[in-house]
């Protein structure tokens, strides 16, 4: 049977919940988002780098050549493959035909997505067969991505373009 009880039945600790409990309350938990909320800002602002692509605006008012480059790039036929062995990535270059193409410049960047401490220029050596080298010492292992621009024999202008994907043990 239930019984309906009275107030004798219930035990008071003496305290009530007054209005500056409640403002205290509510004060504290705010505080606390707020504090939360500071702590989140700051590592978001002091780890994020900042522009993935360096002058990214004018790039975008760019884009009719950077579109006219990609076709002549396209047009040349060009197959690229890049790959790590040890501490070394090696590049090869092969024409339309697959013949190796050698004695080009070729430059490069290695860098990691998450952060841009680890990041590299790579300055590659050319080999008769249509390979290039560049040590990169030992890489931390992961994924790595890796940009690299073939440069005519005198070095002024790019001829052909590739970003590939490296994965390190």
């Amino acid at each position: 049977m239930i019984n309906a009880g009275t107030d004798a039945d219930f035990e008071t600790s003496g305290r009530q919940l007054r209005g500056w409990h409640v403002l205290l309350i509510m004060l504290g938990f705010f505080g606390i988002i707020f504090a939360v909320n500071g702590v989140f800002l700051y590592h978001a602002i002091t780890s994020f780098p900042g522009e993935d692509v360096k002058k990214s605006y004018v790039q975008g008012l760019n884009y009719n050549q950077t579109l006219a480059a990609r076709a002549a790039q396209a047009e040349l036929g060009w197959r690229a493959e890049a790959g790590i062995q040890n501490d070394t990535i090696v590049f090869r270059l092969r024409d339309a035909e697959a013949k190796p193409l050698s004695d080009y410049s070729v430059i490069g960047e290695l860098r990691r997505r998450a952060t841009h401490g680890a990041d590299q220029v790579l300055t590659f050596r050319a080999a008769p067969n249509g390979e290039y080298f560049v040590s990169t010492g030992m890489l931390q292992s992961g994924q790595w991505d890796i940009r690299i621009t073939v440069l005519d024999r005198s070095g002024d202008a790019v001829l052909f373009n590739v970003d590939k994907t490296l994965l390190v043990p």
